[in-house]
């Protein structure tokens, strides 16, 4: 009996044994099928250009620098090159070299190519393989998500530009150089394109605005003479409209617009469901040259004084019904410098970045908020960063509202940490030198040869700064307490001025990745940066952040810089080193607490970019960059293999069941215990826990409950003629310059009471703080004498040349003419014939002693004529930049590449534009950014610049 129990233990122990055997060994077996998929493709060259297409985003496209096509059907995993099977034309050879996605269908894309028939007896005139001019434009469709390709267009001068319809899938407006645009040089014709220009080719050189209601199959004319063209918008119910500016008289050549003419007038037209024109064009605004169209806001730049080339923004919020001047700060005055840029218009309220000081220096400027119409405006921030390429490092985190990040130059006068920079600077070189942090040469942004650098030494000292009240109230990020060795910073318990978590911005985008946020990625905002008391610049200083909070607290995730993207609402972030060559992928599935990394390749390569599908849903990834030897290669990254289970109980957050906690956006302004509150209302968000395993999966809906909140000082911003400095909520007076005189009472005595607060817009507080008002002096006695004194000498002048007329007028009556001053003259006339002549003496009189009350009307021409190629796509870019959204003026149109779906996520649900792109890759290339607004990105106009602008 002794020895059976002791043959059952001796078998339970047994059975004990081989159970836990079993355990790990499919413990095991669960962590080898838990690894992430990697496919690898290699290219024949890099990346220039890669866009999603189909319903689901099943299917993409790219073009490679050696203007090649490729496709692929199964979200990026295998691909195949089809740029012979674009076009079935024996003997015929196309090189890719623009991808546009239809916003309302994306089954539907553009191709823009160039192509040559290489048989001689196919009747090609002059053929050779070697010259541009065997080359001949033409556009390619496809309908059916990429599968099979269609050609729309084959003509002498090439299209300019396609711009698809925001909702009809068949409808877009197309533009072209028509007319006897290549004077001087011999045009090749290609047999195989029904050229229509060729019956004007001794025509006027114009630029026409076409109608294409079935996708590139047939024409109609809008508008000759056109400089800038777009639809209207859904907000207001315009989507059918379509606004341009054109030049009033019809003759001649028309060449590009170079400076502001009162020639050019604002129009529009509405188009009836059957494609065709309602009306006549409309007038809109006339000398209106330049527009932007964002949400419920028209912009127009109105020629102000052509001699002075000065131009007022015009604004309308009721779809062109009517327009007002935008109310500056009189300190402004009109817009000396010619240009400005709209940052954003997605919230209730028009952003406005303006330098506008005569003999500034462009690389700054300030930042101004309007009323809800978009016509008032009031300072929100001062000097801020704008690159020499026009970007204006001020950006929106996308989702949430009212919040906002940007970068700001440092004022020596008024900065207590300003003496110390370079003391903290060496503090932080010799600590990052201590914990081995160093990084190679970065390889560039684009794909060009000569890979841009930038040294680490930075004669501005910047800042970055957030609001959380769209613009109210600035503040500096506060810091993480340890970075992510666990070890505390240089600076830590200092004042933010002097220790505060600076981003990169789009300024630097081509050696740093900015910061960058998603719609769907509720909270997250990534960045790279350096903690101190400014932005620093060199490599081995720069590390790689996170917030997961609307940018109020922050986590740094790794040292060195990396290029990011977001998967699963958020819930898979996905990063690769960005300034050496690499081999390996890091990723993390609980929103930055732990990061794991796994090898993609055997050789290291330099990354470009890592995209996922537009909604950043998915959970699959598409990674691309370059090889030593030149070619491109690209990988797929399928996370699903994890196996991680869906997430449950969304809508039981904060159960223990549940995968899903709440959280309330906040700006860290009220103590824990009371209404967490942004723009007057508590927002819940539901996310999911950082410890759950699982996945949201793409149908995920984020449960969110929105309450009012009492208003507080937070909730109002600046009155016109008042300011904020950073860190404070009170509004100061900004001295005179900053009021205008007419708010001022008509009887002042000293001081008045002005208000100094007003709501932001889209503020939903009801009830609580109620702003004062605040006691300014009046306008001031110097002002006042000398406006008095002009009217007073334009009288005392008038009153002169009146008495001088009449007395000539009398005496040529009385048959005794006298001089201007008095003396008798020889010879008489009749008082009749003398009156015009009087009539214009005492005209000339006034004008001429009071200039200023009679100002040259006379005006130079506003464009100057073509030279060589520049109607043509792959001209030379000019350095015209355009006010529009999507830039669509007589001006090559801007390009927007599909590599960088996080530098304008957006933009793959606006309108497009088909541009040249194949031989211009730098500025266009793959970096991580805050989303533009719906509107479009930041929007420029500038008639000045030799740079290359946004609008």
């Amino acid at each position: 009996e002794e020895r059976a129990s002791r043959m059952v233990s001796m078998g339970f122990k047994q059975l004990l044994w081989l159970l836990l055997l079993r355990s790990l060994y499919e413990a095991a077996s669960d962590d080898v099928k838990k690894e992430v998929l990697v496919k690898e493709v290699v290219l024949d060259s890099p990346i220039v250009d890669i866009v999603y297409l189909g319903k689901n985003h099943e299917c993409l496209a790219l073009t490679t620098r050696n203007q090649r096509l490729y496709f692929s059907d199964d979200s990026g995993q295998s691909w195949n090159e089809i740029t012979a099977k674009v076009d079935p034309t024996p003997n015929s050879q196309i090189r890719a070299e623009r991808l546009i996605v239809n916003p309302s269908d994306k089954t539907v894309a553009i191709l823009q190519t160039t192509r040559k028939l290489q048989d001689p007896g196919a009747g090609v005139v002059d053929p050779s393989a070697n010259t541009a001019d065997a080359w001949h434009p033409y556009i390619f469709i496809t309908e059916d998500s990429g599968h099979t390709w269609r050609k729309a267009w084959g003509r002498h001068h090439g299209l300019h530009s396609w711009i698809s319809h925001p909702k009809r899938r068949a409808w877009a407006l197309v533009s072209w150089w028509n007319g006897a645009c290549n004077k001087g040089k011999k045009p090749y014709k290609d047999p195989d394109s029904v050229d229509e220009d060729d019956a004007d080719k001794d025509k006027p050189c114009t630029h026409r605005l076409m109608l294409t209601t079935d996708l590139g199959k047939t024409f109609k004319q809008v508008s000759p003479y056109v400089v800038q063209f777009s639809w209207g918008t859904e907000v207001m119910k315009q989507e059918d409209r379509i606004y341009f500016t054109a030049y009033s008289s019809k003759t001649g050549d028309q060449g590009k617009l170079s400076s502001w003419t009162t020639e050019v007038d604002f129009k529009y037209v509405d188009v009836t469901d059957s494609g065709k024109p309602a009306s006549a064009p409309v007038t809109g605004l006339p000398y209106g040259n330049k527009f932007m169209i964002a949400n419920e806001y028209i912009l127009v730049a109105k020629v102000s004084n052509v001699e002075k080339q000065t131009v007022h923004l015009m604004v309308s919020s009721d779809g062109a019904k009517n327009f007002k001047a935008a109310l500056l700060p009189s300190g402004m005055g009109e817009l000396e410098e010619r240009w400005y840029t709209i940052v954003d218009t997605t919230e209730g309220a028009v952003i406005l970045h303006l330098n506008s000081d005569a003999g500034s220096a462009r690389d700054t400027g300030r930042i101004y908020v309007s009323d809800s119409d978009g016509y008032k405006y009031s300072q929100s921030l001062m000097n801020n960063v704008r690159s020499a390429h026009g970007d204006v490092e001020f950006d929106k985190v996308v989702s949430l509202s009212g919040v906002y990040l940007a970068n700001v130059v440092a004022s020596p006068e008024n900065d207590p940490g300003f003496e110390e920079e370079n003391e903290d600077k060496a503090e932080a070189e010799e600590q990052d030198a201590s914990e081995g942090s160093e990084a190679q040469k970065r390889h560039g942004r684009g794909f060009l040869d000569s890979k841009p650098s930038r040294s680490g030494k930075e004669e501005r000292t910047i800042r970055t700064v957030i609001s959380f009240d769209k613009g109210g109230s600035w503040g500096y990020l506060k810091p993480p307490k340890v970075n992510s060795l666990g070890k505390p910073y240089f600076c830590a318990g200092q004042a933010p001025e002097k220790c505060s978590l600076h981003l990169h911005g789009t300024g630097t985008w081509d050696v740093f990745a900015p910061f960058y946020s998603s719609e769907s990625c509720i909270g997250i905002i990534m960045g790279t940066g350096n903690v101190g008391a400014s932005l620093r610049f060199a490599p081995e200083e720069t590390s790689t952040f996170l917030s997961r909070d609307g940018g109020l607290t922050w986590l740094e995730v790794h040292k060195g810089a990396f290029i990011y993207e977001f998967g699963d609402h958020g819930g898979l972030i996905v990063m690769a080193d960005d300034l050496k060559k690499t081999g390996e992928v890091i990723f993390s599935w609980n929103e930055g607490e732990s990061w794991y990394d796994f090898k993609v390749s055997n050789t290291p390569f330099e990354v470009d970019n890592i995209i996922t599908e537009p909604n950043l849903t998915a959970t699959t990834f598409v990674m691309f960059g370059t090889r030593e030897e030149g070619v491109g290669v690209i990988y797929y990254l399928k996370f699903d293999s994890l196996q991680f289970p869906p997430c449950k109980g969304a809508w039981g957050a904060d159960s223990v069941s549940s995968d899903y906690e709440s959280w309330i956006p906040s700006d860290g302004r009220r103590p824990d215990g009371q209404e967490q509150c942004m723009l007057g209302q508590q927002v819940t968000y539901t996310r999911r826990k950082r410890t759950s395993q699982c996945f949201n999966g793409d149908q995920f809906e984020r449960p969110t409950v929105k309450k009012k909140c009492a208003c507080t000082q937070a909730d109002y911003f600046c009155e016109m003629g008042f300011t904020r400095s950073v860190g404070s909520t009170e509004c100061v007076f900004g001295g005179a310059e900053m009021m205008p005189e007419r708010f001022a009472p008509t009887v002042c005595r000293s001081t008045y009471a002005a208000p100094a607060y007003r709501k932001v817009p889209g503020n939903q507080c009801e009830g609580g703080w109620t702003p004062p008002t605040v006691e300014v002096p009046c306008p001031g006695m110097s002002f006042r004498f000398a406006k008095l004194a002009k009217w007073a000498l334009f009288l005392v002048f008038a009153s002169g040349a009146i008495f001088v007329g009449y007395s000539r007028f009398s005496a040529s009556c009385a048959g005794r003419p006298k001089n201007l001053f008095g003396e008798v003259s020889g010879g008489s006339r009749n008082c009749l014939t003398s009156l015009p002549s009087n009539a214009l003496l005492l005209a000339a009189g006034c004008c001429g002693l009071i200039g200023r009350f009679c100002m040259s009307s006379s005006a130079k021409s506003g464009y100057e004529k073509l030279k060589g190629d520049d109607f043509d796509m792959d001209g030379a870019r000019e350095s015209l930049s355009d006010f529009l959204d999507e830039a669509y003026d007589d001006d090559e149109p801007r390009e927007y590449s599909g590599v960088d779906d996080k530098k304008s996520r957006a933009q793959q649900e606006d309108p497009h534009v088909v541009t040249g792109a194949a031989s211009r890759y730098a500025r266009e290339q793959a970096v991580p950014r805050l989303q533009a607004p719906s509107g479009g990105g930041p929007q420029t106009f500038d008639m000045a610049s030799t740079d290359e602008d946004l609008l």
